[in-house]
């Protein structure tokens, strides 16, 4: 299982360096480049702290901080795919970070 948390863990840090590349440098002029950026760094940051997390098992502060994040992440891509939940199958990448932070939100309370 902590193999397992170490990987949902990397692939934020992956999706959110993705949406960086993809959604914020394209966009540097226009108001949304600001907002994508603020949420790729959160994603990074998120994955980092479940990584950080998942090889220090014994360490209940940062697991208690990582939730919370986490759950905060939980509460802005649910309602993500909520919106698209039409045609989400063509946005991987939203279903995918909503998988992957459900996943995480889980492995940080279970602790």
């Amino acid at each position: 299982m902590n193999l397992l948390d170490a990987v949902f863990a990397w692939a934020l840090v992956l999706l959110g360096s993705a949406h960086f590349l993809a959604a914020w440098v394209p966009r540097l002029g226009v108001l949304c480049g600001p907002w994508s950026a603020g949420a790729a760094v959160a994603l990074v940051s998120i994955g980092l702290m479940n990584a950080v997390r998942s090889q220090r098992p014994h360490d209940h502060f940062l697991r208690w901080c990582t939730a919370i994040a986490t759950a905060l992440a939980a509460g802005l891509c649910l309602p993500v795919v909520y919106h698209l939940r039409g045609n989400v199958l063509h946005q991987p990448a939203a279903l995918a970070t909503a998988v992957c932070v459900i996943f995480e939100l889980f492995f940080s309370v279970a602790g």
